[in-house]
Parts: structure tokens; C-alpha cells; sequence
């Protein structure tokens, strides 16, 4: 790609630290400027610099196509090739760091000290970890990366406009939060110079002057300070920032800001020591915190409940909270673990009564009150006109925590729970929210703080494994960062071994010396459950994923322990040990590990369940997708059968079959692995067989391939003649897709050998596939006359049996030949009743098939008006069919054709769309559809 206009050259190492060095050097935050070592720069407000802005700013770098049209062509509506387009130029600037589009998403890579924002947010993050003069430093350090607070400068558009304004609200969070520690650090001079700047900047800015105030409260008098609050109020009004008030009030009766006034009742202070680094949790924490922080300005109460599977890290994410906040609770801080679910292993869950008299007593309260609702109403009246900190760590449900919780006043509760607490999310007040996996850099970051930095390149690719491997949840990789600490490469290699296999898999992630084990906290979690919801966590942990649907999930129940499994689900999501993600049941890696291997199934029955469950989820893997292959292939009769104990879906087009295809896709190839694995030949040869005409139209032929090898073997086992002469033709006819010619012709030598075995008509009609089939081959291998003699036989064969489909796709086959042998007048003969006999018939892709030929035909009769109008027709049908790679190929002919008759722009327009069909399909042939496109524009 030819750099953008009046793009400058620059220095690849601008805005390194100390001189560092970078491959790549992205700058957001200001002019949108990309440099990258020895090669080209992009920098002011074209699309690809606009493109390069928004994926750097994005999410994980990520952006929906939508997104990028909204963004780069604010004003245009553009078809998604342009999108392609654009990016494929990105990723020349930029190359292997930029991924194609995959389900709609675009992605970037960018090295976290290769863009100016990500250093800022990783400065910011850091600092947030440091307390005091420290934390100060670091601040200081990440606001040198930004320190006007100005980004993405010259893009137009609103979305590039909004984008502006969440990055300096970002900037404006990070200033506050260096003002915060400058204060807390009394850093008096440089407040004073820095509010005073920024007062200037920003004069209605209430948070500055908060600090303003602060800043100057020991060198101003207070009618000073009043005369400067009256002169803001009279230029923009009454302020209404709760902090603002408050420091204002504060500062006029003391004049400068207070402690907490001693007490006459008990201050208790519970808070336990944490043990615990938080490493990648910094935005969630400060979002609460400034949740907790408002509240109490406000004079609210604040109830925060932090829910999530077990190991996510709750409990240290709340401990780590309540430090920061608790210098706000001036009445103390209360802490209890409810025992909510690990009480199996320690005893019952907490008492809340005993709870009650243990929180009155620590606040100095005597009582008279007795049982549950005395006690938790005298608790609510001490805690309304004091300001408490209360944790609740473990909660088991909302009976247990509701006579803990205070009604009116400024205390806080937080609260964590392995249960989802349904019931406390209705509460309006409520502050819920669900603690997910770590991101794959934090991971790596608890790792590698265990590794020496010399050490670190080295096992680097061993450190990205383990992160997989421990499925990014935090105790677990607490585990492994204790177990590596030390070790050579090695002894992290074994580990690496060790977490592969398994069954080995949770006896490594257990170090009973610390306390620290997830099957001991799965454990806990699941002697919790019902008995019906742990068969069904066992049955869904023999699933292999990635997730299953709910009509499989209750097809599972009916071989399971019976009862309500819909009920028992719901009971898997509530313990958070099964997500529900895009209405699919979701197991995390280390709960189907730990499932997979139950200590209350005897080896007797849990053999035969799982017997039975694998087959069930197979049965309604296979009748589900042959539903679906008979709406897109109406012409291939499988021995299957009719569906029993199984759920079946009725798509009603072929774009449903397809839709539900596309969902389930992943599941079925993982369900023939499941089969090969327990040797069940039904479904090694039928599933994939089901399965073979969707990999076709979505250009998935190598692993149709792959998985119809094991159908061949398999089939003898379970197929008539005719049935394996089937499989050797699917095989040929995906090995044909994929380019290959002299392999695809021995399985179909072997297709009619076993036709002809066969017999009846039944065998005649697998003799005239095979045939027809052969001869496309053979055509193929140059080899014409072999070829027309099979397609003689195979059509006369078809017009014997009847069949029109078979007939036509024959009829089809000698007009290539006659095409190739220049006979144009016989093709187009031969052509049109192949396509009379299409229209007769529900076969609309052999119908698209014929009119592609037609194209060529009438091309090499100088035809073009006539080639463009079926190449049209063609074209749409496979649209409509989802025929990713037939309509593709089929562009790419008619733009060809197009630009013979001088019409560049819908040539354009057709490339295109090849492309953003090519991208998706991750086909080889994008690259010179794209050159193509750069030379016609």
C-alpha cells in the first residue's frame, strides 16, 4: 500500500522509553500516527489511519464490521468488501499483527509498549496497585504519555467523535486520580501549580475544584476560600458533586479537612491482612470503589455482591476494595465468612443469628431483643446512625445475608457468593456483578512476576500454554505461579505436561501447604448441588463442547437421573459451575476435568451412563443435522432412521438449515472426535456424512477430508455397498475441492466397484453417481474421452431411473466437454435442456451449476450481454444457498466479464464482495483479488 498523503517520516523511535527502541510505534493519543521499523508509516485522517485509530482504542483491539463502517465512513453506507479492502492495507503496514475478519470482527496485535494509550492504561493500572508517594510516581510517569488529554485529532465522523469523549473521560478519571494521591501524599506545591493549570483549562470542572480547594485551604483564609466558591456559583451555579459539597462544608468549619472525631462506642477493625496480589481486576476496582465512594458522599447505603464460579477471585477483589474504601467508615469494618457453600467441608454455613450477636457485641451494643428479627432489627438501628464497612465473604443465599443487612444510613456491605443471588439482583439498590476470567495478559502477568526477566523469552511460549491450560482462572493460576517459582525451563515444561494430561490435571493445580486447591473448591460447590443437577454437571462434562444447546442438555437428561433437568440446569447456572452464553450451556476446562472424574460414581454405573450419555448427545447430534442436510441436500438418502428418546428440529429453508448449522458446527465436529474416540462406527461414518454438503458450501473441505478418511474405514462395519460407495464419493468429491486429481479418482473406481455390488436399483442409481462423479474427475486429469463416456453412461442411467436431477447434472457435465472441444452449438444444446430440466425440479445449485456453464459457453461466443445475465442469476442463487465458495468463483468470472465491456465500477462492486467472501473463508485466492482491485482503482 502507497502511504497516505503528507504522511511525515518520523523517527521510529519517538516517545520510547530511554531511548527503547520499537518494532512498532502506534500514537493515538494526539495525531493518529503509526510507525513501524524498516518499513512504511500511516499517519493523518485517511480510512486506514482511521481504521488503525479504532481498532487501537477498541475493546481488546477488536471492532465488529459495523463498527468500522460507522467509523471510517461516517457519511457513506459501504459494503463490507470495502471493509476488507481497508484492512488488508492496515495489514500490510502492519504484517501478521493484523487478523482477517472472523465472524464479523476485526482484530489488531498490537505489543502493550507499542501504542501510546496502552502504556497510559497500563501506567494508570499500575499505579492503582501502589499506595502513597509510590503510587504518585507511577501516575506521574503514565500522564507523561498524555499529558493534554487530546486524541485521535482530525478524524470526523460521531462515532470518532463519541470515541473522543470516553477517552478524556478516561484522561479526566486518571488526572483526578493523581490529584487524590498528590493530596494524600501532601504534595502541596505541586497541587497548587497543577489545579491552578487545570482550573484554567477546565473552570467548571467540579472535582478540580475540590482539589483546588484543598490545595490552597492552609494558605487561603476562609473568607478566601468562601469568596472563590461564591465567584464559581456565580459563573455556573450551585455545584452538585456530592464530594464537592462535602470538602466545602468541611473546609468551612475546620478549614482544613479533619479525621474522624473520636468515639465513646467500639470501633472494630476486621479486616484481615491480604495475601493476595490483584492483578488485572484495577478497572473493576475502581469502578467500585468510586460506586462505594458516591454512595457514601451521598449518605447511602451501598450493597455490593460480587458473584462468579469458584477460584475466580471474589474474595480478593472484595478484600482489595474494602482497604481502599474503608478509611471512609470512620465506626469500623466488619468482616465474616459465611461459610455459604464451603460449609460442607468446614461445617454449616454461618448462623446468621450467632452472626447478629457477634456484630452487636464488636459494635459495643447490649441488647434485650431475642431471636432472628430482634436481633437483625436492633443491628439495623445501631448501624443507621453509624458508618460501618461490613464483609460478607461465601454467602450461600439471601436467608442467610438479609438479617445482616443494614436498612438506612452510610454503611457499605460487600458481599461475594458462588451462587448467582437471583433473588438479591430484583433489589434495585443492589450493586451486582459477576466476576469473569482474567484476560490473557493479566494471566501471563501472575506467571511471569514468578519467572526471572532474563528467564522470561525463553519460556515464554511455555507461560502462554499454562495460561490456556489453567483456563485463566485466578486460583488456579495462583497455584501454578507458586509451583513455577524457581524452576528452570524444564521443570516448567513438566508442569506444562503435567496440566495436559486429564487426569493428572487438578492433582496439579492442589498445594495443600498453602490452602490453596480447585478441586477443594469445586468440591465445596458441588456437594452443594442436587443430586439430578450433579449427574447432569457429570453429563454435560462428558459433552465435548464447546457448548451444548439446551434441547441437548434436556436429551442428556432423559438417560440422567431423571427428575426436572431443566430445573437442574437452572441450579448449574445459579452455582455458577455452568454458564449460559448465546442460550448454550458453557463448561469451563477445569470443571469438566473435575466432573469428568466424580468420586461418588462407582466405575459400574458411571461406565454405563456414560455409555449411555455419549450416545444420546450423538443420536441427537446426527438426527438434528440430517433434519437440516435434508433441506439442503434432497437428493442423499442416509440409513439413519427415525429419531428416538431425541429432540429434532424442522428447519423450514434452507437458510435455517444453515443457520443452525453454523451454530451447532463446532459441536458436531467435536462429537465425531467423541465417536472415533469410543469407537461408535454408526456415527464415525453417518456424522460426518450429515455433515459433508454444509462443509461444501462454507469451504470447509479439509476437514471434510479429514473426517471422511475415518468414514471410509468405518462404514464397513455399518453400510451396505451402495452406503460405502457414498462415502468414497463424498471423500473424492471434497479431496476434488481442494484441488487435488489423481487421489479423488481411485475412491471413485472403489465407489463403483461397490455400486455395482449392490444391485437393484438402488446400485444402479450409486453406479450413475459414481459415474458422473468419475467423469467430472477424469475431465479434470485432461482426460476427455474417458470422461464423456462416463458421463454417456451415468446420464442414460439417470434418464432410466428417472431421476431429472442426475439427468440434468449429466446433461450439464458433456456441455463442459463440448465447451472444451469448442462444439459451442452442442454445449449450449446440451446446456439448455440441462437447465429445462433444472426448472422442473427442486434443485436450484444444480440449477446455478448450469447457468455458470452457460456463462462460459456464451462467452466463447462473444456473447457478453447474454454470459453477464446468467453469470447474475447464478450469483444470486448461490447468495441465497450460503454457497460461499461457488458464488465467490463465480464473481470473480463475472467482474472479468464486466470489465471487458468497460464497466470498472460494478466489476469493483462484484471483487468486492469476492473478497469480503474470501476473507471469511480464509481462501488463498484473496490476495489476487485484491491486487486486482488495487490495480482498477
Amino acid at each position: 500500500m502507497s502511504r497516505e498523503q503528507g504522511a511525515p517520516r518520523g523517527d521510529a523511535n519517538r516517545g520510547g522509553e530511554m531511548g527503547e527502541r520499537r518494532e512498532v510505534d502506534g500514537r493515538v493519543l494526539g495525531p493518529v500516527s503509526l510507525v513501524v521499523a524498516g518499513g512504511g508509516i500511516v499517519s493523518g485522517t485517511g480510512k486506514v489511519a482511521a481504521l488503525f485509530a479504532l481498532l487501537a482504542t477498541s475493546d481488546r483491539r477488536r471492532a465488529t464490521v459495523g463498527e468500522i463502517k460507522h467509523f471510517v465512513w461516517p457519511e457513506e453506507s459501504v459494503p463490507d468488501n470495502r471493509v476488507s479492502v481497508c484492512l488488508r492495507a492496515l495489514r500490510e503496514e502492519l504484517p501478521g499483527r493484523v487478523d482477517r475478519i472472523r465472524s464479523g470482527v476485526c482484530a489488531i496485535d498490537l505489543p502493550r509498549g507499542s501504542l501510546d494509550y496502552l502504556r497510559f492504561g497500563d501506567g494508570v493500572k499500575q499505579a492503582k496497585r501502589q499506595r502513597g508517594r509510590e503510587r504518585f510516581r507511577r501516575l506521574n510517569a503514565a500522564m507523561d504519555e498524555w499529558p493534554h488529554g487530546e486524541a485521535l485529532q482530525g478524524l470526523a465522523g460521531s462515532g470518532f467523535g463519541v470515541r473522543r469523549s470516553e477517552l478524556r473521560a478516561e484522561w479526566r478519571r486518571a488526572v483526578l486520580l493523581r490529584l487524590e494521591a498528590a493530596h494524600s501524599v501532601e504534595e502541596e506545591e505541586w497541587l497548587i501549580r497543577e489545579t491552578g493549570e487545570l482550573s484554567r483549562r477546565f473552570p467548571r470542572d467540579q472535582q478540580i475544584l475540590r482539589f483546588l480547594l484543598l490545595a490552597r485551604a492552609s494558605m487561603l483564609s476562609a473568607r478566601a476560600r468562601g469568596d472563590l466558591v461564591k465567584e464559581w456559583k456565580e459563573k455556573f451555579g450551585q455545584p452538585n458533586d456530592p464530594l464537592l459539597i462535602k470538602t466545602i462544608e468541611t473546609l468551612r468549619r475546620t478549614g482544613r479537612r479533619t479525621g474522624p472525631h473520636p468515639s465513646a462506642h467500639l470501633i472494630p477493625r476486621q479486616l484481615p491482612p491480604i495475601d493476595r496480589g490483584l492483578i488485572g481486576r484495577e478497572d473493576q476496582l475502581a469502578e467500585l470503589q468510586g460506586i462505594v465512594l458516591r454512595q457514601h458522599a451521598n449518605s447511602r447505603a451501598t450493597l455490593i455482591a460480587l458473584t462468579g464460579m469458584p477460584g475466580v477471585g471474589k474474595s480478593t477483589l472484595a478484600r482489595h476494595l474494602a482497604q481502599l474504601v474503608e478509611h471512609r467508615f470512620p465506626d469500623g469494618v466488619l468482616c465474616a465468612d459465611m461459610r455459604g457453600v464451603a460449609g460442607g467441608a468446614t461445617g454449616a454455613p454461618a448462623d446468621p443469628e450467632q452472626l447478629l450477636d457477634r456484630f452487636l457485641a464488636d459494635l459495643g451494643v447490649r441488647t434485650k431483643s431475642s431471636g432472628l428479627e430482634g436481633k437483625s432489627a436492633a443491628l439495623r438501628s445501631v448501624l443507621a446512625t453509624r458508618s460501618v464497612l461490613m464483609v460478607l465473604d461465601d454467602v450461600a443465599d439471601m436467608d442467610q445475608v438479609l438479617p445482616l443487612l443494614p436498612g438506612a444510613g452510610t454503611c457499605t456491605v460487600i458481599l461475594t457468593s458462588r451462587g448467582s443471588l437471583s433473588d438479591l439482583r430484583a433489589r434495585k439498590e443492589v450493586c451486582m456483578r459477576r466476576i469473569d476470567l482474567l484476560d490473557s495478559q493479566a494471566a501471563t502477568e501472575i506467571l511471569n512476576d514468578k519467572i526471572a526477566s532474563v528467564d522470561r523469552p525463553r519460556t515464554a511460549s511455555l507461560v502462554a500454554e499454562l495460561v490456556e491450560l489453567c483456563g485463566r482462572l485466578p486460583l488456579a493460576l495462583v497455584v501454578i505461579a507458586k509451583r513455577i517459582e524457581g524452576r528452570p525451563p524444564d521443570g516448567i515444561r513438566a508442569l506444562v505436561a503435567q496440566l495436559g494430561e486429564d487426569r493428572r490435571k487438578l492433582d496439579t493445580l492442589h498445594l495443600s501447604m498453602h490452602d490453596l486447591s480447585v478441586r477443594l473448591a469445586l468440591d465445596c460447590s458441588v456437594r452443594a448441588l442436587s443430586p439430578e443437577a450433579r449427574c447432569l454437571l457429570w453429563q454435560l462434562a462428558i459433552h465435548p463442547g464447546p457448548g451444548i444447546s439446551w434441547s441437548a442438555t434436556m436429551d442428556l437428561g432423559r438417560v440422567g437421573a431423571g427428575g426436572d433437568v431443566d430445573r437442574a440446569a437452572e441450579e448449574l447456572v445459579e452455582a455458577n459451575l455452568v454458564q449460559l452464553m448465546f442460550g448454550r450451556y458453557v463448561l469451563h476446562d477445569l470443571v469438566r476435568a473435575y466432573a469428568r472424574h466424580p468420586a461418588d460414581f462407582q466405575d459400574g454405573p458411571s461406565r454405563m451412563l456414560e455409555d449411555a450419555t455419549v450416545r444420546q448427545f450423538l443420536e441427537h447430534q446426527l438426527q438434528n443435522v440430517r433434519a437440516c442436510d435434508r433441506v439442503i441436500d434432497k437428493q442423499r438418502v442416509l440409513p439413519i432412521g427415525e429419531a428416538g428418546g431425541v429432540a429434532v428440529i424442522d428447519p423450514r429453508s434452507e437458510e435455517e438449515a444453515m443457520a443452525y448449522l453454523d451454530s451447532e458446527y463446532e459441536a458436531a465436529m467435536r462429537g465425531i472426535e467423541l465417536a472415533q474416540r469410543k469407537n461408535l462406527t454408526r456415527y464415525i461414518w453417518l456424522l460426518p456424512m450429515a455433515l459433508v454438503t454444509y462443509q461444501w458450501r462454507r469451504n470447509r473441505h479439509a476437514a471434510a477430508e479429514r473426517i471422511l478418511e475415518d468414514a471410509v474405514g468405518a462404514a464397513r462395519e455399518g453400510g451396505s455397498p451402495g452406503d460405502r460407495a457414498m462415502v468414497h464419493r463424498m471423500l473424492a468429491g471434497s479431496q476434488m475441492r481442494r484441488g487435488a486429481v489423481d487421489v479423488p479418482v481411485r475412491h471413485l473406481e472403489q465407489a463403483v466397484r461397490l455400486s455395482e455390488q449392490e444391485g437393484g436399483a438402488v446400485g444402479r442409481l450409486s453406479l450413475a453417481r459414481s459415474l458422473h462423479m468419475r467423469a467430472i474427475v477424469l475431465r479434470r486429469q485432461g482426460n476427455l474421452a474417458a470422461a464423456e463416456d462416463d458421463y454417456r453412461r451415468a446420464r442414460d442411467m439417470f434418464r432410466a431411473l428417472r431421476d431429472g436431477v442426475g439427468e440434468a447434472a449429466a446433461l450439464n457435465g458433456l456441455g463442459t466437454l463440448h465447451h472444451d472441444h469448442r462444439r459451442y452449438s452442442d454445449a449450449l444444446r446440451e446446456c439448455a435442456e440441462a437447465l429445462r430440466i433444472f426448472e422442473t425440479t427442486a434443485d436450484v445449485n444444480g440449477k446455478a451449476n448450469v447457468l455458470v456453464t452457460l456463462g462460459k459457453i456464451h462467452l466463447s461466443r462473444s456473447e457478453t450481454g447474454e454470459a453477464l445475465i446468467v453469470y447474475r442469476r447464478a450469483i444470486r442463487i448461490y447468495r441465497e444457498l450460503g454457497y460461499w465458495p461457488n458464488e465467490a468463483s463465480t464473481l470473480r468470472c463475472y467482474a472479468g466479464v464486466l470489465l471487458t465491456t468497460g464497466d470498472a465500477p460494478e466489476a469493483v462492486k462484484a471483487l468486492e464482495r469476492a473478497a469480503e467472501l474470501l476473507e471469511v473463508m480464509g481462501d488463498e485466492g484473496l490476495r489476487d483479488v485484491l491486487d486486482q482491485l488495487g490495480n482498477l482503482r
